[in-house]
This record gives C-alpha cells, sequence and structure tokens, in this order.
C-alpha cells in the first residue's frame, strides 16, 4: 500500500530526532559526529535507522580489548574539554573497558536507555498510523468495490 511510505517516512524521521535527543539529554554527545551519522531510510514497504557501528558503545560501554582510536580519544578529549592523555586513556580502555562496560558509571545503568526508550515510545505512534491508513485505504477499497458493482 502506497499510503503507507509517507507515515514511515515520517515515523522514521522523528525516531531518529528522538534517538539523537536522547544522546543529547543523557549526555552522551561530545563531537556531534555520531549524531550526525545517524540517519533514517525508508520505502513503501519498510523503515530504518542506520548508524556507525561504535553506537553500541554508547548502549553497552567499550569492552576491554584493542585500543580504540586514538584520534576518535583526542577529538573527545577536546570536546569534553579534558587535558588527560590521549595514550594513556586509550591504553586504559583497552586494559579495562570503559567505565559503564564495567557498570561504574553513576549517571547510566547498563545497557542505558539511550536507544529503548524512544524505540519503545515510537512503536506505539507507528502502530496508530499504520492501522489508520490501512482502515482508510481498506475503507476506500471497498466503496470502490461497490461503487463498480451497482
Amino acid at each position: 500500500m502506497s499510503e503507507f511510505a509517507p507515515i514511515l517516512a515520517r515515523e522514521i524521521a522523528q525516531l531518529r530526532e528522538d534517538v539523537v535527543e536522547s544522546m543529547l539529554a543523557r549526555d552522551q554527545r561530545a563531537t556531534g559526529k555520531t549524531a550526525a551519522a545517524i540517519r533514517d531510510t525508508s520505502g513503501p514497504e519498510y523503515a530504518a535507522l542506520l548508524g556507525p557501528g561504535h553506537l553500541k558503545a554508547l548502549r553497552d560501554g567499550r569492552r576491554p580489548g584493542q585500543r580504540p582510536p586514538i584520534q576518535a580519544i583526542i577529538e573527545w578529549l577536546k570536546a569534553k574539554r579534558l587535558t588527560l592523555n590521549p595514550y594513556a586513556v586509550a591504553a586504559n580502555i583497552a586494559k579495562s573497558g570503559t567505565r559503564l562496560f564495567r557498570g561504574e558509571d553513576p549517571r547510566f545503568r547498563k545497557p542505558t536507555d539511550t536507544f529503548a526508550a524512544p524505540i519503545a515510545a515510537a512503536l506505539p505512534r507507528f502502530r496508530v498510523a499504520l492501522a489508520e491508513a490501512a482502515r482508510t485505504g481498506l475503507r476506500s477499497d471497498l466503496v470502490a468495490f461497490t461503487t463498480n458493482r451497482l
């Protein structure tokens, strides 16, 4: 049903705005690059919210392992106006993970609601809007069918 396309486009765009707003409200914005990289796409029968691979770290934190990219750490420190050694920060994250991953960030419980809350709020809006479009389309089809039969 082509009448779904504008509804899907409108609702996924609103969800994108809600997710970005949620990131800002939870102080999960430093440079703005992550928020700018989140994008929405939709078509006649689908809608999707897409983002960079590191979004999972905003939700769960970064686990120990490889060092994060130094340039990203430098930009984050600059945006947060912190005067820490970026190589030491990267080494500490590689060794222990982030505070969020370890459950030591007092601002968040793990996983954060950064994405879950806006998505949970959007689902009823999607359902109502799509159900109304389906009812309207069905009524139009029935009227057209009965009119042509008479």
